[in-house]
């Protein structure tokens, strides 16, 4: 028997200086366990592979069914429904700006939220495939149209190691590897995406079978209904009846019921073996109730009947802010995609400034609050900029041109008086208190840093963190500890003692 030994050191491939650039180690290629067959690569849903041959019409079936659809267009219309803005990624770049307002208006002209709206059809079968148009107009290359293309007419195809499987399109001459698609032409929307399954994986698997239990489920319902809903008409005649006879019977009893009759000869008996459950027969209805709570859940994670529980306002709460965070997550995964795709192209082509494309899925603010809280801000010595202001308030808004600024009085002679009555010309007497106040107010300068310096501290991390007026004014009172006003009372103080001492000792405030 052959003896086993421990690798030495020198067994061991030497450590490299440098790291391997360009290159995947464990790709799909060498995975054991996959199958592959000119590179031509498979999803890994286990249903797809044993229901639906591979092919996601089984997940578009599924929007036959009310409450998926229904669940599918609250995602959609909530999303489409919030603005979107394109903001250029350098900030405070004039020409940035100007190249974001160009995009914005090629975007529109594209129909944009139709397009999102139809790319977000990935949540349910894990991607979604549309094409771009190219046209040149006005000097620019410009998306004429993007046509969603069908999701079977596509396949993954990886032939090298070191490459990322790149999008094919089936045709007629070809329907196993197909033609590569061209470079910059398709936007791939993809939802759940892993490294053995490019296409992407959507809620169609966790879907799938409460549709087909409700489909059963209401099947059942429905003949039930059928056979206990109704009577069933009954009729008899003589043993000895001719086939004329009978059949006047049998078009009497067709008048009386569209669904079915009996016709016996009499003298034979009919009987109906009666359910021993009393009561209304409820299974079929609470099995496609709990089919329905089942797909709410899946689509826009709302809790089923049973387990809704609280009060009603805290319920609804609760309900809308998981809406709101399913449509914030929709809405970012969608702008990668876009921002990765199409934003791209259109600036590289054209030779404008890197932009990007965002939705802000936020409750509504109170405008005037908002408005109020950058006027505080203004006055402390900020100053927002133009790509902000839009963000916030909208489009439409641009930057005033600066007022040529009105000319400077000349200045007055000493000992003139500042608000003498009109048509006097007396000249005003140094007055010993105010310049005793005077004195006192320019040491206040040194007492106002410490209860301006937190205040300013405050108003740079909410810049920073993004938060809102109404966010700041709530965080003001955790910097009220931190004010210094020992200073400012003592200065003050000694202005009241001099005031009052001033007075005592006769000096005249005239």
């Amino acid at each position: 028997m052959a003896k086993r030994t421990r690798p030495t050191r020198d067994s061991v491939a030497p450590a490299t200086t440098h790291p391997e650039l360009d290159s995947e180690f464990a790709n799909r290629l060498r995975d054991p366990f996959e199958q592959h067959y000119l590179g031509v690569l498979r999803t890994n849903d286990p249903l797809l592979l044993e229901r639906g041959n591979s092919g996601v019409e089984l997940y578009r079936d599924l929007k036959r069914d009310g409450k998926v659809f229904a669940g599918l267009q609250k995602r959609q219309l909530a999303l489409i429904g919030k603005p979107w803005q394109v903001e250029p990624r350098k900030k405070g770049d004039s020409k940035g700006t100007a190249d974001a307002l160009k995009v914005t208006e090629i975007l529109k002209a594209c129909s944009f939220d139709k397009l999102c709206s139809e790319l977000l059809e990935a949540l349910i079968a894990g991607h979604s495939i549309a094409e771009i148009v190219w046209t040149a107009r006005d000097g620019m290359w410009l998306p004429k149209r993007v046509v969603k293309r069908a999701q079977r007419r596509f396949v993954y195809v990886q032939a090298d190691e070191n490459s990322p499987p790149w999008l094919h399109l089936l045709t007629r001459e070809n329907m196993l590897t197909g033609t590569p698609v061209p470079e910059r032409k398709f936007i791939v929307h993809r939802v759940n995406p892993e490294d053995d399954n490019p296409y992407g994986t959507g809620l169609g698997l966790q879907l799938f079978w409460p549709v087909f239990f409700k489909r059963k489920g209401i099947v059942a319902w429905n003949k039930l209904c059928d056979r206990f809903g109704s009577p069933t008409p009954h009729g008899k005649y003589p043993r000895n009846a001719s086939p004329k006879e009978k059949g006047t019977l049998a078009d009497a009893l067709r008048a009386m019921s569209n669904d079915g009759y009996l016709m016996t000869p009499e003298g034979m008996e009919i009987a109906l073996l009666e359910s021993k459950l009393s009561g209304n027969v409820t299974t079929q209805q609470a099995l496609c109730e709990y089919m329905d709570d089942w797909i709410a859940a899946v689509l826009t994670g709302q809790e089923s009947r049973a387990s809704g529980g609280g009060a009603v306002a805290a319920a609804s709460k609760e309900r809308q802010n998981v809406r709101q965070d399913l449509t914030q997550a929709d809405s970012d995964l969608l702008s990668e995609t876009l921002n990765e795709t199409l934003l791209t192209w259109i600036c590289e082509y054209n030779g404008l400034e890197p932009c990007h494309v965002y939705r802000q899925i936020k409750e509504e603010e109170d405008t005037k609050a908002m408005a109020e809280g950058d006027k505080i801000v203004s006055d402390m010595g900020f100053e927002m900029d133009e790509d902000t202001v839009r963000a916030k308030y909208g489009e439409g808004w641009s930057k005033k041109v600066p007022s040529s600024p009105a000319p400077s009085p000349e200045p007055k002679a000493p000992g003139t008086a500042s608000f003498a009555e009109p048509g006097t010309t007396a000249t005003a007497q140094p007055d010993a208190l105010d310049a005793l106040i005077a004195a006192e107010q320019a040491q206040w300068r040194p007492a106002m840093d410490p209860l301006v310096e937190p205040i300013k501290a405050l108003l740079a991390d909410a810049q920073a963190r993004g938060q809102s007026a109404a966010e700041l004014l709530a965080r003001l009172p955790e910097v009220l500890p931190q004010l210094g006003v020992d200073d400012l009372a003592s200065s003050l103080t000694r202005v009241a003692f001099a005031a009052r001492l001033a007075a005592d000792a006769g000096l005249a405030n005239e």
